[in-house]
């Protein structure tokens, strides 16, 4: 009678407990910005599926711990069905769940059960072994700012794993203790399924039959006890993602990844994210789901190059500050004019120093490499936002991009009567005077004043006219679409720079954009919509793919050499476009395409997106320098892009190694311009 009656007071204050917590964890949702992540029911369903369930991150990641994780989170799936039984085994021995009787399913479960748990275990013991003697940098932390954290995460993560050992090993001996002892047709039905308790049974058949009974009750109120100290523990430590993983995988961003969140300037109080209470509901829950996994530091350009940015620990940081002001939050605590409580600006020396959000290359690697859909980049141009347009305070090289963006449109401050300049003295059609053009090519800033980048476009022009494409471009009417200005954090500067070039395309009625530049793609295609402006718009290498497979130019001339191809950020991590100039390189006679590692999804950036093109890098920490090298490994003749921003850092790096004069750099529309007739 005793059990049932302890077992009860253990539920209620355990349960209660937990309730409480994530009650308050709910509170603290409720508090922040409202944001809508309701819409496409079936789509978030699938991702749920896709990435939580089928733990695709995990199982495309480094290895063995992406395995090892898979056979942990499935080893809870499956033995939290025999956790339940156990509990209601306490009120009555003999209870079997629905539907899960040994007679019925139930002999299969508990095959299905011994086996994944004695893959928990081992998977248990490999995580054991990479935390006491492997200690890979991702789960220590890559710089000195995250030393507190390698510290807290290295006690937690042995807890936790020596919980989920207890858990297995427990079951088995309860289930050997039983088997053991009883003799009962039910028990026998048991017997014949679970291998592996059965076999644990045959060892306890040699042991005192009052020892294993201890062992037995024992074994039963310990994995009890654990599981409702793990469950408290879980809201209050990094494992609170098991508890929150899915639903933010279910209320993942779903718009394109290359649109950031539109800024309503006439309605908007502030104009940036400056304190806690300021970030929406799903930021917040972001923050709950962290698995301090440190594959987003792992991937992100910013660590590997030195630079005080570390996303796990921006939102960390981010995430204890939230925590240690649970209370103010929920109850709207904090004196506005005093700047303290919830009304505490987090950007700058008090929190997120400004320097770490100015790293940012926005490339998303980090999103890429997140398990559990956690977006940083948001977060990041948030606060960027705040620094911009509420305090001024950016670095002072972005003074001139803005003046030159505000006063010339382009980022170089060179002025627009030259924006059409590189069409001197060849018969380039304007949309003036072809109004009836069927493809406007916008050739934008750094095609138009860049003098590298001016290769390409003639280059691309060239190859127009060899397929006889109905095209023509704005000339001088030709406007700066923003990108810069948005990612840098001047939401204003780029709505006024967006609606300025939206009203001039709309003169034309402009349906069809052709552009080299993936910067200017991504703005055009997924941020422009936002704004009105919606086009049918395709970058150049997949335009050049589409002529070369309907035979509308020829590459007959040889290339012969080793080519390297750098995946734009702009093109393959927010568009998914990795085949189209790949493809390309390979219908060109002569070339051998070398991918550089890593490359594709997990390429590394190099080093100028999110307006770091504009800002200047200390020499022993630029992110083209190693980005240059590791193409540089693969021994090319030469390096190929398709961006012009990654033009002029791959430039930048091998002159910087002094092998400019040995390896090239060529846009792909540059390789495809040389090799047709």
């Amino acid at each position: 009678m005793i059990t049932p009656i302890l077992l009860t007071l253990l539920l209620i204050v355990g349960a209660g407990l937990f309730s409480f917590t994530i009650y308050r964890r709910f509170l603290l949702l409720r508090a922040a910005r409202p944001e809508c992540r309701f819409d496409r029911i079936g789509e978030r369903i699938k991702g749920v599926l896709v990435y939580a369930f089928g733990q695709k991150k995990f199982l495309r990641g480094e290895q063995p711990a992406g395995l090892m994780h898979f056979l942990i989170f499935w080893g809870f799936m499956v033995v939290s069905v025999r956790t339940l039984t156990l509990f209601a085994q306490g009120y009555n021995p003999k209870f079997y769940l629905p539907g899960l009787h040994p007679d019925g399913l139930g002999g299969p479960y508990l095959l299905l059960k011994d086996l994944v748990e004695s893959g928990v275990i081992v998977a248990a013991l490999i995580a054991l072994y990479r935390w006491l003697f492997s200690h890979p940098a991702r789960l220590y932390g890559f710089k000195p700012a995250e030393s507190k954290l390698a510290g807290h995460s290295h006690w937690e993560a042995l807890v936790i794993l020596f919980f989920i050992l207890g858990l297995m090993l427990t079951d088995f001996l309860y289930d050997a203790g039983r088997f053991a002892l009883e003799s009962d047709p039910l028990t026998l039905s048991e017997k014949r399924w679970a291998v592996v308790s059965s076999g644990v049974a045959l060892l306890a058949a040699r042991i005192d039959p009052g020892v294993v009974g201890v062992v037995r009750d024992l074994s039963w109120w310990t994995h009890i006890l654990i599981i409702l100290t793990f469950l408290n523990l879980l809201p209050r430590s990094k494992h609170f993602h098991i508890v929150t993983s899915i639903p933010n995988v279910f209320f993942r961003k779903l718009d394109p990844p290359g649109a950031l969140s539109l800024m309503d300037l006439e309605k908007s109080e502030t104009y940036g994210t400056s304190r806690i209470d300021q970030f929406t509901w799903k930021q917040l829950l972001d923050m709950y789901s962290c698995t301090e996994c440190g594959r987003c530091s792992s991937a992100c350009p910013a660590t590997a190059s030195g630079k005080p940015l570390a996303p796990r620990q921006l939102l960390l940081d981010l995430r204890d500050y939230l925590y240690g002001r649970e209370q103010e939050i929920i109850q709207k605590k904090g004196a506005g004019q005093d700047g303290e409580g919830v009304h505490a600006n987090i950007v700058g020396e008090n929190l997120i120093h400004d320097d770490v959000l100015w790293s940012c290359t926005t490339c998303r690697a980090c999103e890429e490499a997140c398990p559990v859909l956690i977006e940083y980049v948001d977060k990041i141009v948030d606060m960027r936002r705040h620094l911009v347009q509420e305090e001024a305070r950016f670095p002072s090289e972005l003074n001139r991009a803005f003046k030159g963006m505000e006063t010339e449109s382009n980022p170089w401050a060179i002025s627009q009567e030259n924006r059409d300049a590189w069409a001197d003295g060849s018969e380039v059609p304007r949309l003036s005077s072809h109004p009836d053009a069927e493809l406007l090519y916008y050739v934008g800033c750094a095609g138009s004043f860049d003098d590298r980048s001016k290769k390409t476009t003639v280059a691309m022009v060239k190859i127009l006219k060899k397929a006889g494409v109905n095209f023509a471009i704005l000339g001088k009417e030709e406007l700066c679409n923003g990108e810069s200005a948005r990612r840098i954090g001047n939401e204003y500067l780029f709505q006024t720079m967006a609606q300025g070039l939206i009203e001039v395309l709309e003169k034309y009625r402009v349906k069809k954009i052709l552009t080299n530049c993936p910067h200017c793609f991504n703005t055009l295609k997924n941020e422009y919509p936002q704004l009105g402006g919606k086009y049918e718009v395709t970058h150049a290498a997949e335009f050049v793919r589409g002529l070369i497979r309907e035979g509308k130019i020829a590459l007959a001339q040889e290339l012969p050499g080793k080519v390297a191809y750098h995946d734009s950020c702009y093109y393959g991590r927010y568009n998914q476009i990795y085949d189209a100039p790949r493809e390309v390189i390979r219908k060109i006679r002569g070339t051998e395409l070398q991918e550089i590692s890593p490359h594709r999804r997990d390429a590394m950036c190099c080093g100028a997106g999110g307006g770091r093109m504009w800002m200047e890098e200390p020499k022993d920490k630029r992110v083209n320098y190693i980005r240059v090298q590791q193409a540089l490994d693969t021994n090319p003749d030469i390096i190929a892009l398709s961006c012009p921003y990654c033009m002029v850092m791959m430039d930048d790096g091998l002159k910087a190694k002094g092998m400019d004069e040995k390896v090239k750099t060529m846009d792909v529309v540059e390789l495809v311009e040389r090799a047709m007739k």
